[in-house]
């Protein structure tokens, strides 16, 4: 249930607090009060928007949330890391003029979708525009379902499983399907395109090499002739050589070194510099004569890299993207396992479809007897929504709940339709569309009665908030609604917006707002009221005026009704 709630800076509210009892909680003012503020509040912690006419410069809602009975949304709140107190949990949302938003959970912050969620998962707001579970079809097999109960309940988490081991059997038999189209497509190639570049036997950077080669070949001549005369400037006989002119100054060194000792190391560097002359003499030397400028080395090193490339240009659309033979080989690896992947596709896909083929009676079989369960619960459902319209002035109606084919889903193949008739010889039609803006809102209060009473009670009470649920009604009808409201707070936390005595002088709790006009401001408040101020604001809201004796002592009647009504 909600304890408290702290509304601060929105419309003419600048700070109230409400305080709200478990049972059913009125709210009442006058017109321009602040009423539908307090909704907005509430509206705000369920993850709506605040209209920007509407806000401060920062408009802030705390809600206080016993948690008592929750059980699923604690622990969630406890993965979460929210903070409680006493099994309460404090709920803050800011809002500021430019439309910027922030929310937390226990001091922890959340996004607005998660606020909504989890807070949605206790409190429902139903205002004139918002019956949802009158008007699609969605809401209205839940609520079918959460009045069926158990029995239902265990048929759908059954089907829901079912469907959810379907659903992944058939992803893996398109996954299957789409890989065996593709072992058709490309299978026969890729093993090809591997058969080819396997017996090509080439290295990644072979063609860069033969390509160098052949850029060496074809200026062999002139590398030979470089690197003889190259040799020859370092050890050539024919004029002074490098080594010896090396010697020459090896030998002086040495003879000097004899007077002066510290020489001989420079003695000693230039023999090591006449040994590499005399090694890089010979690698020439060896370079020169290794260089085959014979037109077959020309033609072979030609017909290999022709081969090459041709392989490249063949195979890369087949194995992958692919310039070089480098790229080409790494390709082929991945082709490869493309072709690891085949292997085997055929016999899982003939396992799948036989999970599949055995899977579906079972699913059949649940989905026909959840068909039969939700029919039944349609039916008892339906009988105690007419009894509840009964007690809300609306005996001619008639109401039915229809079990109808639909798409298959998780949840079943059934689709579910409230259909009212509002008077007799009415025909039956959805009951957003049959039934006025009144009789709408006593559709779903009755709506909510019935399931309510069927709740289980060691279930966490929820929380309902109706904004002027009683619009477009008074009389008996208005007595009605009090009365079923005060029943459905038998089994939930109710909190109503009402402009009518008679709603109001059912509640447990009475809150009224209080408007304050001060130096041209107007500015609201909210104070709880004792018998004694319930009175007199029954009294203004019978005749406008709560000095009047004659509505004084009419709102101590409604008062001692109700109180008679609720004993019984």
């Amino acid at each position: 249930m909600l304890s408290t709630l702290r509304i601060r800076h929105i419309g003419v509210i600048d700070d109230a607090l409400l305080e709200f009892g478990p049972g059913f909680t009125a709210l009442t003012g006058e017109t321009g009060a602040g009423k539908t503020m307090v909704v907005t509040g509430l509206s705000l912690l369920l993850g709506g928007r605040l209209d920007s006419r509407r806000a401060g410069a920062a408009s802030t809602v705390d809600g206080t949330l016993v948690l008592e009975g929750h059980e699923t949304l604690a622990a969630e709140l406890d993965e979460l890391g929210a903070e409680e107190d006493d099994g309460e949990v404090l709920i803050v949302r800011r809002t500021t003029r430019d439309g910027r938003s922030r929310a937390q959970i226990g001091g922890v912050p959340v996004p607005i979708g998660t606020l909504a969620r989890l807070v949605g998962s206790a409190v429902t707001v139903h205002g004139q525009s918002d019956q949802q579970r009158l008007r699609d079809p969605d809401p209205q097999r839940e609520a079918l379902d959460s009045y069926a109960g158990a029995p239902v309940a265990d048929l759908v988490a059954a089907h829901r499983e079912l469907w959810s081991v379907r659903e992944t059997l058939h992803a893996e038999q398109r996954r299957l399907a789409a890989l065996l189209d593709e072992r058709d497509r490309r299978g026969e190639a890729l093993t090809s395109a591997l058969e080819r570049l396997e017996a090509l036997d080439s290295r990644p950077g072979e063609d860069d090499e033969l390509r160098a080669e052949l850029d060496r070949l074809a200026h062999a001549v002139d590398l030979r002739a470089d690197a003889e005369r190259g040799s020859l400037a370092l050890v050539g006989d024919d004029a002074p050589s490098a080594v010896s002119l090396v010697d020459i100054a090896a030998e002086a060194v040495r003879a000097a070194s004899r007077t002066d000792p510290e020489l001989e190391g420079l003695a000693e560097r230039l023999d090591a510099a006449r040994l590499d002359l005399s090694d890089i003499a010979a690698d020439l030397g060896r370079y020169a004569d290794g260089i085959d400028a014979s037109p077959g080395r020309l033609d072979a090193a030609n017909e290999r890299l022709h081969e090459l490339t041709v392989a490249v240009r063949d195979l890369a659309p087949v194995l992958g993207p692919a310039t070089d033979v480098a790229g080409l080989l790494e390709a082929s690896r991945t082709a490869a396992a493309d072709l690891d992947r085949f292997e085997g596709a055929h016999e899982r896909l003939a396992t799948v479809e036989h999970e599949l083929a055995e899977l579906e009676p079972r699913l059949e079989h649940i989905a026909t007897e959840l068909t039969a369960a939700r029919t039944a619960a349609a039916d008892r459902l339906a009988d105690a929504v007419q009894r509840e319209l009964a007690h809300l002035e609306m005996p001619g109606a008639s109401l039915r709940v229809e079990v109808v084919p639909a798409t298959p889903r998780a949840h079943g193949r059934d689709g579910v339709r409230i259909l009212l008739a509002p008077h007799p010889g009415a025909e039956h039609m959805p009951v957003a569309t049959a039934a006025s803006g009144g009789e709408l809102s006593r559709v779903m209060l009755a709506l909510e009665v019935a399931l309510a009473s069927s709740r289980d009670d060691e279930l966490a009470a929820p929380v309902f908030v109706f904004d002027e649920i009683d619009a477009g009604i008074g009389g008996r009808a208005a007595l009605a609604v009090g009365q079923r409201l005060a029943r459905l707070a038998r089994h939930a936390q109710v909190i109503v917006v009402t402009h009518l005595p008679q709603v109001a002088a059912h509640a447990s709790t009475h809150l009224r707002i209080v408007k304050e006009a001060d130096d041209g401001t107007t500015t609201s408040t909210v104070e709880a009221l004792d018998r004694a101020g319930r009175v007199r604001e029954l009294a203004r809201m019978l005749a406008g005026d709560d000095a009047s004796e004659v509505a004084r002592a009419h709102a101590e009647e409604l008062l001692a009704d109700a109180t008679a009504g609720a004993a019984r």
